[in-house]
């Protein structure tokens, strides 16, 4: 019988560090480091400690980071306050200039470290699992895994929350960040207007559907 030879990853993996071209841009290789929540987006230094943390990663050959998920408004996410319970501009939201200029040193942190490094933001409204009494959903559903009930929108809301995706985005792009993905899944926002459950409403969606 013949002993079984375990091989090395890149043996078994052949193309695991090879280029990979998407068409518009091309990956170093393609190891994906996938989005996860850090813990460093609403501390007071976020964006220095997200910035060693990516570059860390960046400068140790993966071909494409995706960040966190960062909420595209204050309803989508957890409010950072101070001691006196007003808002403070923290990383895990993007959504103002100031903002986009804190990402921005994440985006030049990674690049710095590795050039031919892509990073994503991927943007993430919780909806009705936000943490912040201003949450929003298809429907006042409350989550059992929710901090609050959440307030139903109406047809202005809810091109509220598309135009506060796009304008993340833009602001993703001039932040410097190499593109971005938008979670529609686990709950968050996008995801529960696809389930009865959690989306009663009887008026039309629109052009949401």
């Amino acid at each position: 019988m013949n002993a079984k030879i375990d091989l090395p990853g890149h043996a078994q993996y052949p193309h695991l560090f090879s280029p990979l071209d998407l068409g518009h841009t091309q990956l170093r290789n393609r190891c994906i480091m996938g989005s996860m929540h850090t813990g460093l987006e609403e501390l007071p230094d976020g964006f220095e400690r997200m910035a060693a943390f990516y570059a860390e990663r960046a400068a140790g050959d993966v071909g494409m980071i995706i960040t966190g998920g960062i909420s595209p408004n204050e309803e989508g996410g957890m409010v950072v306050t101070d001691d006196q319970g007003n808002p403070l501009v923290s990383a895990s939201k993007l959504n103002n200039q100031e903002e986009a200029a804190g990402h921005r040193m994440v985006t030049d942190a990674v690049h710095e470290a590795a050039p031919d490094c892509k990073i994503c933001l991927q943007i993430l409204h919780m909806g009705a699992l936000a943490y912040n009494e201003g949450a929003v959903a298809p429907s006042p559903v409350r989550s059992r895994i929710g901090a609050f009930s959440p307030a139903e929108l109406d047809e202005e809301g809810i091109e509220k929350q598309i135009a506060d995706h796009a304008y993340c985005a833009t602001l993703a792009q001039q932040s410097g960040y190499d593109g971005v993905e938008i979670i529609g899944s686990a709950g968050y926002l996008l995801s529960t207007f696809l389930v009865e459950k959690t989306n009663q409403r009887e008026r039309p969606l629109g052009r949401l559907l």
